[in-house]
């Protein structure tokens, strides 16, 4: 693959501008030099630990490693995988809690010129055996404590390597990797859908690397936190920006310690990067007490999911004043903008923007048809470069449907991500949304983020996000909303919320209802889990009574759609879902009132929720009147 490796090419974006702009300038560092790009993460991890053999390289709540430490567990590491692995093709499955030895690992098979496939001990066996059999490992690297789940994840014979019983005695060297050749193969969280395998070779992963050193900085002094499930990218790259830098990594996974641990781990170990997603971020200052910082913190970098201004607001209060804050719009697939948060931006975006194209990568905007749109105006972001990720493993059809090979240059590939947004007037991103989540309802094109990032930024409300509600035939119906209440605010009440939504959005993205939880269902790396959302959300459709066979409140829905001009109305439609305004609203109850011969006062109106509640209330009347006349004569 030929290269520009002058330093300089990876040190300013396509505007021209410094990717540490509004960054930590003032910072010593030694900038990571683009000519890593022609060797593997092995060589840079060698230079680093030839330099650095006596500083701190890791540390979890067991053991802490220096570089030359890690440098023979690694080797030691790799000389088992070879022996095991002998002739069999394929990558090496790796089943380990992400402490020290899952880092150990990752190096130690590079070392092997393996690529690895990270499980995940955290999530059922029968994923991870999906996954292994998916990607047809060659062998699994794991410890004993997970022996039974190892033999009922792979009833067909393969060759495990303990960790907790490696060889002292570390092999001859065997043939060093390539910068081409495979690195890694990362399953998307597969919330939706069948997992799909993303490979990276060592050239890409460490293009990746090299970005995030030159933009933040990073070097022998900082203290780079790993609090992520070992199955997810960023996993990896915490790993990687930590090792191949000669800083520390601090492994604190976050599924034994809760946020107020989090913390008190921040301070113990003096971490200087915060590494996390927005989620993390607002637990942890859930956590924090009046004006209590966590002041080693230098730089605070988001990713994961998109951020918000007030998850800006977070950082400010939390952390040192002066920490910037990085925000980073990517996929496993390739990152793909950056950005140092510049607050004068706030006075002309009421959306945080994502940054600008990082080096090395060209970003466009299309429409559905594959043409470019207008800055301004909203398309599909198109990433361009020779250092996005290598395909689907194992799947070629998805991999075609997705990725292409550029018409000028065969080494540059072409990602449609999926992603919608905008570039605006001053050359910065939005990221609007997904393609495949953005929804019209009612005629009416619908965001749903729009609506979880308003319910966010009310009282109480800790997390919110909104589930699509379609009829039998696919066709989107109706919004629900799901809140997970702060513990330390007041309890929420859902017609608070709404009352709140109707300030801010239009009538048509209103939700339907809205249902405040404890806790909503999370994905290791604290992403929702939308399919466990859709099953709690069908439980509470089924504890609410929706059902096909309530006369009443079938004819009570023919009214509201009969009225607003829709060709449907579902029980748990109401006025603003259904897109309806104020005065079809009023035709509605006046409508209702001669049908069922019940007087609707405008509180009870405004107050009921959806179709069926209002059929109930009208039922309870009709009953009431019923039981009067009886009295009566």
């Amino acid at each position: 693959m030929p290269l520009n490796s002058s330093v300089s090419a990876n040190l300013y974006n396509p505007d021209g501008l410094p990717i540490d702009l509004g960054g930590p300038v003032d910072h010593p560092f030694e900038p990571m030099p683009a000519s890593v790009l022609d060797g593997s993460i092995v060589d840079r991890f060698d230079y680093i630990v030839s330099r650095k053999p006596t500083r701190l390289a890791i540390s979890d709540a067991n053991c802490n490693l220096t570089y030359a430490e890690l440098a023979t567990l690694v080797n030691r590491i790799a000389a088992a995988t070879v022996a095991a692995a002998c002739e069999r093709p394929g990558p090496i499955a790796i089943l380990l809690p992400g402490n020290v030895n899952f880092a150990a690992t990752v190096l130690g098979v590079l070392a092997a010129n393996r690529g690895y496939v990270p499980l995940d001990p955290g999530v059922s066996i029968e994923r991870n055996l999906q996954l292994a059999m998916h990607s047809a490992a060659a062998a699994v690297i794991s410890v004993s404590e997970l022996a039974g789940e190892i033999s009922s994840m792979f009833p067909q014979q393969l060759p495990v390597v303990n960790v907790d019983a490696l060889d002292r005695e570390v092999a001859a060297r065997h043939p060093r990797p390539g910068p081409d050749d495979l690195a890694c193969i990362i399953y998307t969280s597969g919330s939706t859908g069948s997992p799909k395998g993303v490979y990276m070779s060592h050239r890409i992963l460490l293009h990746s690397i090299l970005q995030s050193t030159n933009s933040a900085h990073l070097g022998e002094t900082d203290r780079i936190m790993f609090a992520r499930s070992p199955g997810f990218i960023g996993a990896t790259r915490d790993i990687l920006a930590a090792c191949l830098n000669g800083a520390s990594l601090h492994v604190m996974p976050p599924s034994a310690l809760q946020p107020a641990g989090l913390v008190n781990e921040i301070r113990a170990r003096g971490i200087t990067i915060f590494r996390g997603s927005p989620t993390l971020l607002r637990r942890i200052a859930e956590v924090l007490e009046g004006d209590q910082r966590l002041e080693s913190v230098r730089l605070v970098h988001l990713t994961s999911e998109r951020a918000e201004w007030s998850d800006v607001d977070i950082c400010r209060r939390i952390f040192a004043p002066q920490a910037p804050v990085m925000v980073i719009m990517g996929s496993t697939e390739a990152p793909a903008t950056s950005w140092f948060i510049d607050e004068a931006v706030r006075a002309t975006a009421a959306r945080l923007p994502c940054g600008r194209v990082i080096p090395d990568r060209t970003l466009s905007l299309v429409d559905d048809y594959g043409r470019p749109v207008a800055d301004g105006q909203v398309g599909e972001f198109v990433l361009s470069s020779r250092f996005l990720a290598l395909g689907y493993w194992r799947d070629p059809e998805t991999t075609a449907r997705v990725f292409a090979v550029s018409a000028d240059d065969p080494e540059v590939r072409i990602y449609r991500t999926g992603d919608l947004g905008r570039r605006r007037a001053d050359g910065l991103f939005e990221h609007i949304g997904r393609k495949d989540d953005l929804i019209k309802l009612h005629g009416y094109r619908i965001e749903p983020a729009e609506i979880e990032n308003t319910l966010r930024n009310c009282y109480g409300v800790g997390d919110a996000t909104i589930v699509i509600r379609r009829d039998d035939a696919g066709a989107v119906r109706s919004l629900a909303g799901y809140v997970e209440a702060r513990s330390d605010a007041v309890k929420v009440s859902a017609h608070d919320l709404i009352a709140n939504l109707r300030k801010y959005l239009p009538p048509y993205m209103i939700p339907a209802e809205i249902n405040v939880v404890d806790a909503l269902p999370r994905l290791a790396n604290l992403k929702i889990d939308r399919v466990r959302l859709a099953e709690l959300d069908a439980k509470c459709r089924a504890l609410a009574g929706y059902t096909s066979h309530d006369s009443l409140a079938e004819e009570v829905a023919e009214i509201f759609a009969s009225v607003i001009g829709v060709d449907r109305a579902t029980f748990d439609d109401n006025v603003l879902s259904l897109g309806g305004d104020s005065l079809q609203a009023i035709k509605v109850a006046i409508e209702l009132e001669s049908r069922f011969g019940v007087a609707i006062p405008v509180d009870v109106f405004e107050s009921t929720r959806t179709i069926l509640e209002l059929a109930r209330w009208i039922a309870i009347q009709r009953r009431r009147r019923r039981h009067r006349d009886r009295r009566s004569r």
